[in-house]
């Protein structure tokens, strides 16, 4: 088959009419310099020079910045190819054109051709070897056809040779020829007599996804159309686009206006909160201090310092929940309104099927658009881009969402390296850092490195972290158990900057009473015991380790009092993260009004998963919570009077249930139903925190936090328990300690390491157990037709936990059954107030 041919040569973008047949051709020459444009406009507006100079190790040159533009321009040369071309008809073969590249390259004849003699003349005399493979993987994965030694490995890159052979006057490699003469001409100092680029590993990862960012602005038709101009016509709608789409979706740096604290948040600063701007806590920096203490602000006002000093211009401000994300989104804006005034930048909500930028809710719509609820789909205004797409997340200015988000930046996953590269600009803050889950916390250290060694800025947030969590993050020895005991509280520390006191938010100390029950098997009687205490006028927070066992109780309480139980409208339910979307932010909206810093004093009861327990601004005069390690508990208790208030009535006193197998011997009641031995898989930490709460009436926040930590979990304190408690024990922390070098040798086997040679970075491993865990491998439900929901709206689609699925893990088709029963294969669910669940 002939080449098929726009205006100017091959093409790379088309069009068809409603009958299939073509409606207009880009040329491959046009569409490549739209994408070169978009790259000069990103370089030349200071968006990613400063964390590609630091990157590199050394400031960038103009020519640097030249022919890393020539570099991204070339990233479609692949589309010469004859396969490609041929795809024109609608019923021809998918044939890609990135590691078709390869053939162009290593076959014995058409590497002594002219495109690939000029191809790699380029890249040897700039040093571009790595760079020119990191333009191609724009796609988002690094090209197995261009690994080092794929040379040599001719069975992945012989099968496209056909696709580039000369057959008569059909030469796809003299298209390349043209296209280079084309870019060359447009940047011509790229190919002057200079040094070579930067041969660092990070800074070419670091151009891989500016690569990614510029073909996807590059390949915008609204801005980039496909019907024209082309050739020398579209020069100025080039530029000129392409400078107000990087304008237009916050990718240059924004001054920040001059102010103090309480410009910004309404009030003067307490405690740490001032002191957490200091310069001297160096790239990583950590707060502790206790659960409502004003631990946001402090990060917000180290931000905008920051961003005054020039060290940060965006923000990711990472939390543990999407309900917690939900929550800070708007308290995130409010601030950008309070500090920037009218033009100010929206946070975007970093969470998928959310679309909230700002205090504006998008509406997804068919075609990939999205209409937002102040305008029309598809306008010119594209400021909320990055709040569209879960993969563009990291790329806005401001954006508050969940860990997983910033984790999936240093996993070999889809477009892993354009996620590092966005968030590099950003302060990167981490809400509610705890030692819980091994593989997350190596994860975090990873994400952490790799931020940091491109320039990158991290604040890490905790009120429970213990020393031992401590000193991996921050790269520091780990104090023994009675040195760590006695460390401030609260305190500030960093890399590089020693742990010390932080000054205390001026407030009272609570008081919180502390019994345990062997209640964690009876939902009956939890209920009754929360329902108790609702009727005496106690807001009651119930935390359940597992959503079943949060379901089970919240279906007792509603049965026990209706009154009494949490509601949307008239429908009792509880609050977990197996609901679809929209009846998430339902669910959210309702947790903070009836729970919230505004509450009426009023009882109910709340019940839920650790969906409550992090992050969430909530108020609570009673708490029962399943047993978990001591961090996580008070995490847990420090929704216990969260506010001042003076209306408690009879709860002023502090309280907290703990409960616990019915059996005292906790080796024994170990497994999966309450999450003892299996949500929090250490029986030791469990048995550690247990005994010391068992010898405790009260426990006062924030005098006690240090001491229950590492009296609990340090493992100067686990470590002789085990041995005095008989062999299963010693024989299970065994088990545990190597679990624990399993889970970190695992995640740090599977972590991205940008120190590699980018040719080196290996994205075929099996990342489904790590991506299940963050909840990337999550499975989207298409209904055939909306279910009618539980609160009143419908229900388009549900997203199925991997564990959930039926037992051939293989796509099927859904079936309704009725308004509130679904069924996948052989497996069978029901969605109604109580969440997602098995019927089977």
């Amino acid at each position: 088959m002939m080449m098929a041919t726009g205006a100017n040569g091959p093409w790379a973008k088309l069009t068809r009419n409603a009958d299939g047949t073509v409606a207009a051709l880009l040329p491959l020459i046009d569409h490549c310099l739209d994408v070169g444009a978009a790259a000069q406009a990103l370089l030349s507006g200071g968006a990613w020079s400063l964390w590609l100079s630091a990157a590199a190790g050394r400031p960038l040159t103009a020519q640097d910045h030249a022919r890393l533009i020539v570099l991204a321009a070339l990233h479609d040369l692949g589309k010469a190819n004859r396969g490609f071309q041929a795809r024109i008809d609608p019923h021809a073969p998918l044939i890609g054109h990135t590691g078709q590249v390869a053939a162009l390259l290593f076959h014995s004849r058409l590497k002594t051709g002219a495109a690939a003699t000029m191809l790699r003349h380029l890249v040897g005399t700039w040093g571009a070897h790595q760079h020119f493979a990191a333009a191609l993987a724009h796609h988002g994965r690094p090209l197995p056809e261009l690994r080092r030694g794929a040379n040599l490995a001719s069975g992945l890159w012989m099968k496209h040779s056909d696709h580039w052979m000369p057959v008569g006057d059909d030469n796809p490699g003299a298209h390349v020829v043209a296209l280079i003469d084309a870019v060359r001409a447009h940047w011509p100092l790229a190919w002057e007599t200079g040094g070579p680029l930067p041969g660092a590993p990070r800074f070419v990862s670091l151009f891989a996804g500016l690569v990614t960012l510029a073909d996807w602005l590059g390949s915008d038709t609204r801005r980039f159309p496909v019907a024209g101009p082309y050739g020398r016509t579209r020069e100025a709608l080039r530029e000129e686009h392409a400078r107000d789409m990087v304008a237009a979706r916050g990718l240059l740096p924004l001054p920040t206006p001059e102010g103090d604290f309480y410009a910004a948040f309404g009030r003067t600063p307490h405690g740490f909160q001032q002191e957490a701007a200091a310069d001297d806590l160096g790239s990583v920096a950590l707060i502790e201090a206790e659960t409502g203490s004003g631990k946001t602000e402090a990060a917000l006002w180290r931000w905008l310092e920051l961003r005054r000093r020039g060290e940060v211009d965006g923000l990711y401000f990472a939390l543990p929940t999407r309900a917690a994300a939900v929550q800070l989104q708007k308290r995130v804006n409010d601030v950008l309104k309070r500090v920037w005034g009218a033009g100010a930048p929206e946070a975007v909500l970093a969470v998928p099927g959310y679309l909230v930028a700002g205090d504006t809710q998008g509406q997804e719509l068919p075609g990939y658009e999205v209409r937002w609820d102040d305008g029309e789909p598809g306008g010119a205004d594209d400021q909320r881009w990055a709040a569209e797409r879960a993969k563009n997340f990291l790329a806005a200015r401001v954006a508050v969402g969940t860990i997983d988000q910033a984790l999936l930046g240093v996993l070999p996953v889809k477009h892993a390296l354009f996620r590092a590269g966005a968030l590099a600009r950003s302060l990167l803050v981490v809400d509610e850092v705890h030692a819980s889950d091994t593989y997350m916390s190596t994860l975090l250290e990873r994400l952490l490195d790799n931020h940091l060694a491109v320039g990158g800025q991290a604040l890490l947030l905790s009120a429970t972290l213990g020393a031992e969590a401590r000193a991996r993050l921050l790269k520091t020895p780990l104090p023994p158990l009675a040195e760590a005991q006695a460390l401030p509280y609260p305190a500030l520390s960093g890399r590089g900057a020693p742990l010390r006191a932080a000054t205390p938010a001026a407030r009272s100390a609570k008081h919180i009473a502390i019994e345990t029950a062997g209640l964690i098997g009876d939902p009956d009687a939890i209920a009754a015991r929360a329902v108790a205490a609702a009727r005496t006028g106690a807001s009651v927070l119930v935390i359940r380790n597992t959503v079943a066992g949060a379901v089970q109780v919240a279906q007792a309480v509603a049965a026990l009092a209706p009154d009494l139980a949490f509601r949307i409208g008239d429908v009792p339910t509880v609050h977990h993260g197996r609901f679809a979307p929209g009846d998430r932010r339902l669910l959210d909206a309702a947790v903070e009004t009836a729970f919230g810093k505004g509450r009426a004093a009023r009882g109910q009861v709340l019940v839920g998963t650790q969906t409550l327990e992090q992050s969430l601004d909530i108020d609570a005069d009673f708490l029962i919570t399943d047993l978990a390690p001591m961090d996580v508990l008070l995490q847990r208790i420090g929704r216990l009077h969260r506010h001042m208030r003076d209306d408690r009535g009879a709860h002023a006193q502090a309280r907290a249930l703990i409960l616990r197998p019915a059996t005292r011997d906790l080796m024994a009641a170990s497994g999966p139903r309450h999450g003892l031995g299996g949500v929090y898989p250490d029986i030791l930490q469990l048995e550690s925190t247990l005994r010391l709460l068992e010898s405790r009436a009260h426990v006062t926040i924030p005098d006690d936090n240090r001491h229950l930590v590492e009296t609990a979990l340090h493992p100067g304190s686990i470590t002789p328990l085990a041995a005095t408690l008989g062999t299963a024990w010693t024989n299970h922390a065994a088990n545990r300690s190597a679990s624990f070098h399993a889970a970190r040798h695992t995640a740090e086997q599977l972590a991205l390491d940008l120190s590699m040679d980018f040719n080196l970075l290996d994205f075929t491993s099996n990342t489904e157990d790590t991506t299940t865990r963050l909840g990337a491998a999550d499975i989207q439900l298409h209904l055939p037709r909306p279910l009618p929901g539980p609160f009143g709206q419908p229900v388009p689609h549900l997203t199925l936990p991997p564990h959930m699925l039926p037992p051939t893990k293989t796509p099927h088709e859904v079936q309704i059954l009725d308004d509130c029963h679904l069924q996948v294969g052989t497996s069978q669910y029901v969605y109604d107030s109580w969440g997602l669940r098995n019927a089977n």
